[in-house]
């Protein structure tokens, strides 16, 4: 069984395919990271294969593309894989033949894959925390624009919601110091 290692990148990826006795059958950078690439360069070994990337930001896309051609696919925990195999000198070269060494020798510290219908579910409820996260920072951030003024303070205190639609109305024809205008408007 062939040993597939993958130092995946948002533009590029470097792959090792090793064979059973840790030769090196096939290794190189490919661009882009599209089903045809990937398919192109494992098609030879891909029916006779296990392979493993490590989980960065967007392994996902990776996974899923190894996911249609090989019958096994490990994700590789980074910081135990760096524990393993803590190295001087890191090209994408070493890590992807690194990466399929460790799981040739089964030695891989592998991290759980969630199938896939659960990751989805987990970025849009990411992505959503993410968003409320940002409306409370310009929510609080119009909060001390209107708490430097006096006179602007005290009838913002007057609504109930200042994000509701009376606040939002008077926050729309409300007067800022110069100073916060400026500031605003160049952002």
């Amino acid at each position: 069984m062939y040993s597939i290692g993958v130092d995946f990148h948002k533009a590029y990826s470097h792959i090792t395919v090793m064979d059973p006795r840790g030769q090196v059958v096939k290794a190189g950078t490919y661009m882009p990271n599209t089903c045809e690439a990937v398919h192109g360069f494992l098609a030879p070994y891909a029916q006779d294969a296990q392979a493993v990337l490590e989980a960065t930001r967007s392994w996902t896309v990776m996974y899923d593309l190894l996911e249609r051609d090989v019958p096994a696919v490990y994700l590789a925990h980074p910081l135990r894989v760096r524990a393993i195999a803590e190295a001087r000198i890191k090209t994408d070269r070493i890590d992807s033949k690194i990466l399929a060494h460790l799981l040739r020798c089964d030695l891989l510290p592998t991290a759980y894959v969630r199938p896939r219908e659960q990751r989805i579910s987990q970025q849009l409820l990411r992505q959503r925390m993410f968003l409320v996260r940002v409306r409370t920072m310009v929510k609080n951030r119009i909060h001390v624009f209107i708490d430097r003024q006096l006179e602007v303070r005290e009838t913002a205190a007057t609504f109930s919601d200042l994000f509701g639609a009376a606040g939002l109305g008077w926050l729309r024809a409300v007067q800022l110091a110069d100073v916060d205008r400026d500031s605003w408007i160049r952002t």
